[in-house]
């Protein structure tokens, strides 16, 4: 009963301390406390995002190259954030693969060439069983 009236003390104590309510539990801060902004941006490099309008990826790799300190990654969310318009690439196109036999095919030729019975799907444990003789 002693330990539970003396936390609470000690708990009170910290919550009403300046420094700790303002720092803890998702308080506002205090009027003491001040609430910068870190910016690696100049005024000059947000003119040059701004004036870059709408950015597409080769203009924010330019500008990022231009900068010498951000990545193109800080230079189109820095643009996302000032509201200039980004205009997304397109995605690259994917690869056709029509030259390449499908499962659905190596399975066909297989039964084939073992004389086994046509159907779809794996190759059950009868077959595959009949496969390992063949190859051994």
């Amino acid at each position: 009963m002693i330990f539970q009236n003396g936390l609470k003390k000690v708990l009170t104590f910290f919550a009403r301390s300046p420094i700790i309510s303002s720092s803890v539990g998702g308080l506002a801060p205090d009027q003491n406390q001040k609430d910068y902004a870190m910016s690696n941006y100049t005024e000059t490099m947000v003119a040059k995002i701004k004036a870059s309008a709408p950015l597409n990826l080769a203009k924010a790799q330019a500008l990022s190259a231009d900068f010498g300190n951000v990545t193109y990654r800080s230079v189109i969310s820095k643009a996302k954030s000032l509201g200039v318009e980004y205009v997304k690439a397109a995605p690259a196109a994917k690869k056709s693969r029509d030259d390449a036999p499908t499962k659905a095919q190596y399975l066909a030729a297989i039964r084939k060439g073992l004389a086994l019975p046509d159907r779809e799907g794996d190759l059950t444990k009868a077959e595959l069983a009949t496969v390992l003789e063949s190859i051994g």
